[in-house]
């Protein structure tokens, strides 16, 4: 498999995980903004890893994803969420704070994802 073949991988579940991330944090959320956060980005993020440890970067593949790596991949938009969620709570009403939300880990999430499992490093990263 390719990096450009990994890469198409990673841009598909990264828009999968982009939806269901803001669906379930909007479910969520009658149990209260941190609680639905928390399920949110618990649930995407564990279903992410298994997913790009399985499907996007293959062991067989030459690619070693680990907890840690993922973890390091996964923080920063985790954080930014957390840090808006706590910012924006009392501001914003259940469905604009989704789009937030979402938007956040379309632009932080990518991004910095984008950096990490595509970076020239990759094949012992992840």
């Amino acid at each position: 498999m390719s990096i450009r073949h990994s890469f198409l991988r990673f841009c598909l579940t990264g828009v999968v995980f982009t939806f269901l991330g803001p669906f379930l944090f909007w479910t969520a959320y009658p149990l209260g903004a941190f609680i639905a956060l928390a399920i949110a980005e618990t649930c995407v993020h564990a279903l992410r890893f298994f997913t790009f440890r399985s499907v996007v970067f293959p062991a067989n593949h030459g690619y070693r994803v680990t907890a840690w790596r993922y973890l390091i991949s996964a923080l920063p938009v985790s954080l930014t969420s957390l840090v808006c969620v706590a910012a924006l709570r009392t501001v914003l009403d259940r469905t604009a704070l989704t789009v937030v939300t979402a938007l956040i880990s379309i632009v932080v999430g990518f991004t910095w994802s984008r950096y990490v499992y595509t970076h020239r490093s990759s094949r012992s990263s992840g």
